[in-house]
């Protein structure tokens, strides 16, 4: 495909074509009523509102029975027809005049259909073993459909405009259907359905749009999804996906589960800086029965249901790269993304996408990938789950290839199934060293600061959070982190340390200036600020208060979490070097409160008025060490507030104090 890719949509029946160059997708937003336009806060503004009608249109009247119908099977062309179901959805092999020859081939064997016209020399029966994504065997019959007359079948058949029709079983009924469409004819598919028959009928579909012209959408194995997941698919560069379910009653599509996928890749070299996930489930399903329900294979797969009239969107995961790390060397690397929470009905402009080259039914309902950016930015979320990946959690392998350890997936980053109940999280999630924030505030808006305190980007709004620290670099398990904001103004205001397994804090901070910072929601400024900014003045800070605490007590890391802190990511390293500190500085505090109540346990009653306060300069006396704990609570103030340099200046008061009382 060209470089001004075809996108085909049709609204109120009447089609028409929009061309779009990649540049053009990445920045343009979609005004109702002026169609695309710049990415200006005007521009948002418009579509906001016009999303907002559309919602409430759509939660009238069920979009369902809007979508343009297909073509009467008459005015289709023959390799279309070909395929057409029976009301209800239904096809089966066994009425094809060729059906019985079909079924005495054996492993290996095939013939090309005898057929007159259009038809001639252009359908190919073939018999064959193979594994299907569970890892079963099958063997079935593979009905080739060459669709664009490119003599295809003299080597099985191609992936730019053919049709496979896969029988698991050789029993007469179609399992699996995988249908490649050449839109602008150059010979490589711009689109990609995988349906999914049970016991003949379709029960719904995965649909791949190639935007960025690689060629790849689908890995395959068996005619359906394959491999172990979707990295070996296409979630680089510019791509989306998404499930529909067929609607058998009226024989139109309705969105499912993952409607959409997509992925935006805002540089352009190839691979993907933000994901985008969007859960499309019943309005008014019970998330207390089915609190998964956009991943389950029941709801999806199974039997259409009323409740399926009237879709809705419950959940969008939206994640970014922020370091600039997403790359040929490390794919998918999503720094932080957001979980949100709401319900609003599956109703946005331009969703009916029409292709006349698809198989009926010809529209399906999907988000506009040019617009699902500006959709989820405004998402009327009822609460919001944070997550920041901080370092990697050595528990599991989730990643792919090379980077398997490294847990970076392809659908971005997960929210998690503990603590705090989110609808439709999917899954697999990490446990260790993703920071998590989460809030109860209705939000149309995704808002983050940055806190001096921590040092950190957060989330604003959010009421709690924590971070289980360890498993990384060979580490066991280390303690927790927790984050509060006690006064309900949307910033973080406390932090809780906690080392092992001690439910009692190591640390407690209370801080009565957040020293915080509203940043705005975009992602070149944020990337900029965090990598030019946060990292380098963060890891600078840590290293000036880590060598001062060492030339008063010195504190060697052990090896592990030396190697931590010069490895992965800076954000990686200036993680591993935040434990570290803080493990420096809970043993310093611990070392010289120690030591000064030990002296004020030994001392006498009225130990000064033996030796006065002439000699606290040179006699550890309860003077010097009542010195040395307030110095020591001003320290603790200072540290806690992220104040680094007024706490360097207090370790050099305890040296002083320390060096008198000597």
């Amino acid at each position: 495909m060209n470089q001004r890719t075809k996108v085909h949509d049709m609204q109120g029946g009447s089609g028409f074509v929009s061309s779009l160059t990649r540049k053009d997708r990445s920045q343009a937003s979609f005004n109702p009523s002026r169609g695309f336009c710049m990415n200006t806060f005007s521009s948002r503004l418009v579509f906001v509102v016009g999303l907002t009608l559309c919602s409430f249109a759509c939660a009238k009247t069920s979009f369902m029975h809007k979508t343009p119908a297909s073509p009467p099977t008459s005015r289709q062309p023959w390799w279309m027809r070909e395929t057409t179901m029976a009301p209800g959805g239904r096809l089966v092999l066994r009425d094809k005049p060729w059906w019985k020859r079909a079924a005495t081939l054996k492993t290996g064997e095939q013939f090309v259909v005898e057929a007159t016209g259009e038809a001639a020399n252009r359908m190919l029966v073939r018999r064959e073993k193979f594994r299907i994504r569970s890892g079963k065997e099958i063997e079935g019959i593979v009905w080739v459909i060459d669709d664009d007359v490119d003599g295809s079948l003299s080597n099985g058949g191609d992936t730019d405009s053919d049709c496979y029709v896969a029988d698991y079983g050789c029993d007469g009924i179609v399992d699996r259907m995988v249908d490649y469409i050449d839109d602008d004819g150059d010979h490589d598919p711009d689109e990609m359905d995988i349906r999914y028959f049970d016991d003949g009928e379709l029960r719904y579909a995965w649909f791949g749009m190639d935007l960025d012209d690689d060629s790849a959408m689908w890995s395959l194995r068996g005619y359906e999804y394959g491999g172990p997941s979707f990295f070996e698919g296409d979630p680089y560069g510019d791509s989306m996906i998404y499930m529909n379910k067929i609607n058998p009653q009226n024989g139109t599509w309705a969105p499912i589960s993952e409607c959409p996928f997509a992925f935006y890749d805002t540089d352009k070299d190839g691979f993907s800086e933000i994901a985008v996930r969007v859960s499309a489930v019943p309005m008014e399903y019970d998330p207390k029965v089915d609190p998964d329900y956009a991943n389950d294979a029941r709801r999806f797969g199974g039997p259409w249901r009323p409740e399926m009239e009237r879709m809705g969107v419950a959940n969008i995961r939206y994640s970014f790269d922020l370091d600039g790390g997403s790359s040929k060397d490390t794919p998918l690397h999503y720094d932080f993304g957001f979980n949100l929470v709401g319900r609003t009905p599956y109703c946005f402009s331009k969703m009916q996408h029409f292709n006349a080259k698809r198989r009926p039914p010809q529209t399906t309902i999907v988000t506009p990938w040019e617009n699902l950016r500006t959709i989820a930015d405004h998402f009327e979320a009822k609460e919001t789950g944070f997550s920041w990946h901080e370092n990697f959690d050595d528990t599991i392998a989730i990643g792919y290839g090379p980077q398997e350890a490294d847990d970076y997936r392809w659908e971005g980053v997960f929210w998690t199934w503990e603590r705090r109940f989110m609808e439709n999280t999917g899954g697999p999630c990490r446990k260790w060293n993703v920071r998590r924030e989460w809030s109860n505030r209705s939000s149309s808006k995704r808002e983050l600061y940055y806190s001096a305190v921590d040092k950190r980007i957060h989330l604003f709004g959010a009421e709690e959070g924590w971070i289980e620290v360890g498993h990384y670099s060979g580490l066991g398990a280390l303690g927790e982190i927790r984050m509060f904001d006690t006064d309900g103004n949307g910033y973080f205001d406390r932090w809780e340390v906690y080392w092992g397994e001690s439910p009692i804090p190591a640390r407690v901070t209370t801080v009565r200036n957040e020293r915080a910072r509203r940043l705005d929601f975009d992602l070149e400024s944020l990337s900029d600020f965090y990598i030019k900014t946060v990292l380098p003045e963060a890891m600078a800070a840590n290293e000036k208060i880590m060598a001062a605490m060492s030339k008063l007590r010195p504190f060697e890391p052990s090896p592990a979490h030396k190697a931590a802190m010069r490895s992965g990511s800076a954000t990686f390293r200036r993680y591993a070097q935040d434990v570290v500190r803080e493990m420096q500085y809970d043993d310093f505090k611990k070392y010289f409160m120690e030591q000064a109540h030990r002296v004020l346990l030994s001392l006498p009653m009225d130990d000064l008025r033996r030796t006065g306060k002439k000699n606290d300069g040179t006699t550890g006396n309860s003077h010097t060490a009542w010195r040395l704990l307030r110095t020591l609570k001003q320290l603790d103030v200072a540290y806690g507030q992220g104040d680094y340099g007024k706490a360097c200046e207090l370790i050099a008061q305890i040296t002083r104090i320390e060096g008198s009382a000597k």
